[in-house]
């Protein structure tokens, strides 16, 4: 399996504190038949600074460390960034954080949707940056308004469902809201989003298998394999059948921004 997210390079933000964090998360990841891992630390404006720089220097030292303990992981370096004005100059100067070169994975806030978002996406498209929207069943405008993320994914987003979601981790709406999203056919892949050895590691096949109940082994492996490779070869992802969510809807934007 190839996890998309994680907070695995110690010391850069509210993931893995110090490199035995670190191991261990990698020896969990390895254990639970990940084969490839984003680490992927948070850059949040005003809250985390952390650039490619900063990034691939803890990532190879990560690396080295990894290869001395014997653990046969693949980590690949890239960036969670909370959506904010500054994001594309950002990627235009931090390019190695990009995921096959085009993806980024792309943060909302956990309570709110900033006006005028699927404006922002088509323009970070229009520059060659496609966004993957992390968590999105965890922000509590989607998980109200389903249509919202229908809206981000129909200009072009992709979107990811944190594995824990699916098991009921993160609370009974966050699992509602990630069935509903997924059954709708807006959800690309799902990923670990791992801080922790203990209270959030990195265990991908928990989700995998609630996948299979749902969907069948072979939907499944297109969420955890199939397309995380075909976004880190920098390929395009085909969109997934949608479902209406009323018969007769409007769109959200429009009826919250474009008054």
């Amino acid at each position: 399996m190839i996890d998309l997210h994680s907070h695995v390079l110690p010391g850069l933000d509210d993931g893995a504190q110090n490199m035995d964090d670190a191991l261990e998360m990698c020896r969990i990841a390895q254990t639970d038949g990940i084969h490839t891992l984003v680490a992927s630390p948070h850059c949040r404006n005003g809250v985390y600074h952390n650039d490619q720089t900063k990034i691939l220097a803890a990532l190879e030292t990560l690396k080295k460390t990894l290869s001395r303990e014997g653990i046969s992981l693949k980590l690949l370096p890239g960036v969670d960034i909370l959506i904010h004005p500054e994001l594309i100059a950002f990627l235009d100067q931090n390019p190695r954080l990009l995921l096959g070169g085009r993806y980024v994975l792309l943060e909302l806030p956990n309570l709110s949707i900033p006006p005028h978002t699927q404006d922002f996406l088509f323009k970070m498209q229009l520059k060659g940056y496609f966004p993957i929207i992390t968590h999105p069943e965890r922000n509590s405008m989607i998980q109200n308004n389903p249509e919202i993320l229908e809206e981000l994914v129909r200009v072009g987003a992709l979107a990811q469902v944190t594995a824990m979601s699916l098991t009921g981790e993160f609370g009974r709406q966050a699992q509602e809201s990630a069935n509903l999203i997924i059954k709708s056919g807006l959800v690309h892949s799902i990923a670990t989003d791992a801080h922790s050895p203990n209270r959030r590691p990195p265990i991908l096949s928990k989700g995998r298998k609630i996948l299979e109940e749902m969907f069948g082994p072979e939907h499944a492996l297109m969420m955890v394999e199939e397309i995380p490779g075909k976004i880190l070869r920098g390929e395009p992802v085909e969109g997934i059948p949608m479902m209406e969510f009323s018969p007769s809807r409007s769109s959200f934007f429009r009826r919250l921004f474009m008054r």
